[in-house]
């Protein structure tokens, strides 16, 4: 771009700027200083009204000397160029740009990338959407189960034909075994008696036991045999005199007896 006294643009960069024809690289900038500079946005308003009124003519306006040859014969040679060049493109630079781009394959690769970027973020929304419902499916299988089972519980329970029962703690077997003894360390005797006890296998009989109070060995005090009353006692057996007795146990035992009772002892007291 060449300026008048390197400030305002030249003549003859106003007149080519003022017909349209400024080269796409220069245009840029002739319109960043026109657009800024009064002088010279001007000077291009009085060259358009002398293009006007020349075109009419009619002239409104006198063009600086020498403007008015060279812009006739830059007009006859647009014009000329504009002639040849009409019946395939348009006579701006902006409209030639565009329809050779439209006619580039770059506008159909541009909306081919767009519809398919298009395309591709449907899918995934959708496959997004496929996936949250897939996860959904076993959450609302089991809230229908469960509304399935409420309903059946409901009807259940308005039913006429229920039968209510109230369970509760068994009572206390009243018939558990038990035993009574009477027992004189002095005099070496014992009486004791027994009920609601349980048969015993052949070959085995119920023993009795004094626990001694001085920690010695249990002494047995008499085999016995339950009738089928499930009673039985024992009187008098022969036990040693002036033993002092913490307690008596009764054990299962051969039928002949034992020298030292046979774990559990059945029954047991003080």
């Amino acid at each position: 771009m060449t300026t008048r006294n390197q400030v305002h643009i030249e003549e003859d960069d106003l007149v080519q700027y003022a017909l349209g024809s400024m080269p796409d690289a220069r245009l840029f900038q002739l319109t960043a200083h026109i657009s800024m500079c009064a002088e010279c946005r001007g000077e291009v308003d009085r060259l358009r009204g002398a293009m006007a009124a020349y075109g009419a003519t009619t002239e409104l306006a006198e063009l600086p000397e020498g403007a008015k040859d060279r812009f006739m014969k830059r007009l006859h040679k647009e014009s000329s160029r504009a002639k040849a060049s009409s019946a395939e493109i348009p006579a701006s630079s902006s409209a030639r740009r565009f329809f050779a781009w439209t006619n580039s394959p770059l506008p159909f690769q541009v909306i081919s990338g767009a519809l398919a970027a298009g395309m591709l973020f449907f899918a995934y929304d959708d496959a997004m959407h496929y996936h949250e419902m897939r996860q959904m499916i076993p959450e609302v299988a089991r809230f229908e189960a469960q509304s399935a089972r409420l309903s059946d519980l409901e009807q259940f329970l308005q039913g006429n034909n229920i039968q209510a029962v109230s369970l509760h703690p068994k009572p206390v077997d009243q018939t558990q075994p038990e035993g009574h003894a009477l027992y004189s360390s002095r005099l070496g005797k014992l009486v004791f008696t027994a009920s609601n006890l349980a048969p015993v296998p052949d070959g085995k009989a119920y023993e009795l036991w004094i626990l001694p109070r001085n920690g010695g060995a249990p002494i047995p005090a008499g085999i016995f045999t339950p009738g089928r009353d499930g009673n039985a006692a024992v009187i008098y057996p022969q036990i040693p005199v002036g033993v002092d007795a913490a307690g008596f146990g009764v054990t299962l035992e051969k039928a002949s007896g034992s020298k030292t009772p046979t774990l559990p002892i059945l029954l047991s007291g003080e």
